[in-house]
């Protein structure tokens, strides 16, 4: 070997640690932590939607798939129950997912009856309740403040998310079973005791990414159908749930969020869970909650990835 290149096949060898703890260092610099929760109850077995509390720090609020009655289960961040929240004026035909916010006149709690997995009902139901402070009790009760009767102009949809944006009043709706999943919307302040007709915006062909997106069969589900959505307290950024990644949309100034939705996420992050139907964004707007079907009902935080923050 030529006495030029045993020089330089040297210095790589030297060089070479070096440079592989720099691109370690760089890979590992922003690691998104994940903390794993259970919440043991005999209840509590096919959690479908999360919401974060706006009265109780570290608080949530959860609830089941069909089959269970109108009622909410309350737990603090290490899991521990709070209460059973019975929701009095309610029916429970498929709760899918469900949303919070606070306003000038108080917190409260939205929840989406919006299952519809032959997509055969004439209306969706989603109620409204004031979100109770005291969680002490083993049982409590809470009366629905508000019932939209929603009616989907194009035929019967199956839905598993539901957003509020509270700048704009608005409350969104995002399909799953659908060739690409479509998004509605409705207003919170829509006229009292008469069917509300939802507002079709357009479709999401953004998820896996604008490139690779793809048409599902209609009628039908994949590992890309969303069961849950949420907007942060910001209302710049929102995160869709998929039985396979958490993905997460950055909205600018000015945009609207099918403008939003229909970009490439700026993230996306596997789920660990065995079938992830629920999430949320905690109030401190730095982690996600997504939560799993099953006994006990497990649920993981995960970090807000560094480049969905940052783009």
């Amino acid at each position: 070997m030529p006495s030029s290149q045993l020089l330089l096949r040297t210095v790589a060898l030297l060089l070479l640690p070096f440079l592989f703890a720099t691109t370690a260092a760089t890979a590992d610099s922003n690691p998104q932590q994940r903390q794993r929760i259970e919440v043991h109850n005999t209840w509590l077995t096919e959690m479908s939607g999360i919401a974060t509390s706006h009265v109780n720090a570290d608080h949530y609020w959860a609830h089941n798939d069909s089959g269970d009655r109108g009622r909410l289960f309350s737990f603090d961040n290490k899991g521990k129950m709070q209460t059973e929240l019975r929701i009095d004026g309610s029916s429970a035909f498929d709760w899918e997912d469900m949303t919070s916010f606070k306003d000038s006149s108080g917190a409260y709690l939205l929840i989406g009856d919006i299952g519809d997995n032959m997509m055969l009902r004439p209306f969706a139901d989603v109620y409204l309740i004031k979100e109770p402070e005291d969680v002490s009790k083993p049982i409590s009760h809470a009366k629905v403040r508000r019932h939209y009767s929603l009616i989907y102009e194009d035929g019967p949809h199956d839905a598993e998310a539901i957003a509020i944006d509270v700048a704009e009043r608005f409350v969104y709706i995002l399909t799953k079973r659908d060739s690409h999943p479509r998004l509605y919307r409705f207003s919170l302040d829509a006229i009292e005791g008469k069917a509300i007709p939802l507002n079709y915006l357009g479709e999401i062909r953004s998820i896996p990414s604008v490139e690779k997106h793809k048409a599902q069969r209609q009628g039908s589900i994949s590992g890309g159908s969303p069961t849950a959505m949420e907007f942060n307290e910001n209302g710049d950024m929102a995160m869709v749930v998929t039985l396979r990644n958490t993905y997460y949309f950055k909205r600018e100034k000015n945009q609207s969020w099918l403008q939003a939705l229909n970009k490439t996420p700026f993230a996306r992050t596997a789920n660990r869970l065995r079938q992830v139907e629920s999430g949320t964004f905690t109030k401190d707007g730095k982690q996600v909650l997504i939560g799993s079907e099953g006994r006990p009902a497990v649920l993981e935080f995960m970090d807000i990835p560094a480049q969905a923050k940052e783009k």
